[in-house]
């Protein structure tokens, strides 16, 4: 077993952590100094709150989607990876679900 390999396992549902930790401090500084009031009209109208918002999340997103493919190439090398693999996609869902209302939901209360 290589050291790397173990550090894999978790490493789908760390970017997750990361995902949730700078979605909710964004958003709690963009409410804070107003963003959600401030309306970007070569962005189709919506607000610098959401639009922030949305690129965190997408950029999570392709990093977790890049590590799900390179961990599909690396799934016969090992007794964790497999296992890591399906982590990283059960992480990849888990922030879809949890973070995909950026969309639609509102920003500031």
């Amino acid at each position: 077993m290589r050291p790397r390999s173990l550090l894999l396992l978790g490493a789908g549902f760390t970017i997750w952590a990361s995902a949730f930790v700078a979605l909710y401090a964004m958003l709690s500084v963009g409410c804070r100094f107003g963003w959600h009031e401030v309306a970007l009209e070569r962005a189709g109208g919506l607000s610098l709150q959401r639009l922030q918002l949305v690129a965190i999340f997408l950029v999570h997103l392709a990093a977790g989607a890049a590590l799900v493919a390179l961990l599909r190439r690396w799934r016969g090398q090992g007794f964790l990876y497999p296992l890591a693999y399906v982590a990283a996609i059960a992480a990849l869902s888990a922030s879809v679900f949890s973070f995909g209302a950026v969309f639609f939901l509102s920003t500031c209360a």
